[in-house]
């Protein structure tokens, strides 16, 4: 029907429609005007705060705290927002106390619809310049002024109880550790002891001792071995005397004067051979000299030969007896000395056992030391760190990091920014204009009579010849 845009048609149309469409646009309007008149008044408080740096350079002191200030406002909006915190709230400060049929979860919800909280960055240096908004509306100006004050007040008190919590946490948490580190320290440090007194003949720390102490008893054990020759030899040749009792006669006496001036002459012919020969004149004086002495020697033999019988015997005696005298001696000191050597031979497998074991006792030593001082290290950085959480904790405590200012209060608004009523009447009469309008178009499409020659053509799919008008008597 409408395929043509025909104005003068189409007006035709809206007058015979027309009341139809002050119908509809006046019940229309009359809706809105109502529900403008109708809906209560809501009245909306804000309170702002700002985000206060740390007022101490952080160079000099360092918070403990470090999330953001983003972050801590979400998990105190949550807090916040708790079932018990808004019932509590809404009692308080009665804000549906004209609506007692409300359930607790009713009222729930209508607290966390009506509560707005927004952050709001002002592009400061690093984004740490923010700004925090808190709304809420209410039927009452006064309450939701009170309410948004309430709001404010809990998440100042959250936000420095949430501070301070974890910097007391913090200086907890290195407390502790610094207790256990200490603890471990101890227990390694006996460990350390008690391994060190297990094995205090393989520590590292005494093998330059231990090696000195088997070089001298390697050295004892030669001059031992050399003692024990010479005894041995010594105690051969009396047991060789003790055979021949006749020897021990010439053994008691002393030289004579003729035997020490032959050997006083042997020496010295000794040592001019080595550069004179044999026929040198004083060679043959030495040799001439030297026969004369053996001459008198043997002269001297044969008169202590013609001795008496008994005195030899008596000589024999006191002989044997000194000697068996000195093996008794000589026996001794072997004996001694063997035990000596046992007791050496002895020590030294203990050295050489001890030396071959300390690279064990070294590796297993570095290993406790290692742990040693990486405890010491871990401590050392707990102490630090507990220093540095200590400072947070007072800087908390004193509020001097971190921190939240009001720099808004809520008021009490004067005027409701809900609802918006000439808003609601324009649209009101829009509405009903738009509604009126479409019903017109409806009808006018459901509508199939003719009442253009337009219409005979679409509804014959041909051409007529001539139409003629309806023509009213």
């Amino acid at each position: 029907m409408l395929d043509t845009l025909d104005p003068r048609f189409l007006l035709s149309i809206f007058m015979r429609r027309f009341p139809i469409f002050l119908l509809t646009a006046v019940l229309i309007f009359s809706g809105f005007a109502a529900a403008a008149v109708l809906l209560p008044a809501t009245y909306t408080a804000n309170a702002r705060l700002l985000v206060e740096s740390q007022q101490i350079p952080t160079s000099l002191v360092q918070a403990t705290v470090s999330s953001a200030a983003a972050e801590r406002l979400r998990v105190i909006e949550q807090r916040l927002m708790t079932r018990e915190n808004l019932l509590e709230i809404a009692r308080q400060h009665r804000v549906f106390a004209d609506r007692r049929d409300l359930s607790p979860s009713e009222i729930v919800s209508l607290m966390r619809s009506s509560t707005s909280f927004r952050l709001a960055n002002l592009g400061g240096r690093g984004g740490q310049a923010l700004i925090f908004t808190v709304s809420f509306s209410a039927s009452v100006g006064d309450i939701a002024a009170k309410v948004v004050s309430e709001y404010v007040t809990r998440l100042l008190e959250d936000n420095r109880k949430l501070r301070t919590e974890r910097a007391a946490d913090t200086y907890q948490f290195f407390d502790q550790e610094s207790d256990r580190l200490v603890r471990e320290l101890t227990a390694i440090e006996t460990e350390i002891v008690e391994f060190k007194r297990a094995n205090r003949d393989t520590l590292p720390e005494t093998l330059g001792f231990r090696t000195n102490d088997l070089t001298r008893v390697q050295q004892r054990q030669q001059l031992l071995d050399r003692e024990i020759a010479d005894l041995s030899d010594r105690r051969g040749k009396l047991m060789d005397l003790r055979a021949r009792p006749e020897a021990l006669v010439d053994l008691r006496r002393e030289p004579t004067a003729a035997e020490r001036q032959l050997r006083q002459l042997e020496d010295r012919r000794a040592l001019r051979i080595a550069i004179l020969s044999e026929s040198h004149p004083e060679i043959r004086s030495i040799d001439v000299r030297i026969g004369a002495l053996e001459r008198v020697i043997e002269r001297e033999e044969q008169v202590r030969s013609d001795a008496s019988g008994e005195q030899f015997q008596a000589v024999v005696t006191e002989g044997m007896r000194r000697i068996d005298q000195e093996l008794e001696l000589i026996d001794q000191e072997l004996e001694q000395l063997e035990d000596e050597m046992v007791s050496l031979e002895r020590r030294e497998a203990e050295l050489e056992r001890s030396i071959s074991e300390t690279p064990n006792t070294q590796m297993s030593l570095n290993s406790l030391q290692r742990d040693y001082s990486n405890l010491q290290g871990q401590y050392g950085a707990a102490r630090a760190k507990l220093a540095v959480s200590a400072t947070g904790e007072q800087l908390e405590l004193t509020q001097q990091a971190e921190r939240f200012e009001v720099i808004e209060q809520a008021q009490a608004p004067e005027t409701p920014d809900k609802p918006d009523r000439f808003m609601i009447l324009v649209m009101g009469v829009g509405g009903g204009a738009g509604a009126g309008l479409g019903l017109i178009v409806l009808l006018e499409f459901l509508n199939r009579a003719v009442r253009r020659p337009s219409d005979i053509v679409s509804a014959l799919q041909q051409q007529p010849l001539a139409v003629i008008p309806y023509i009213y008597t």
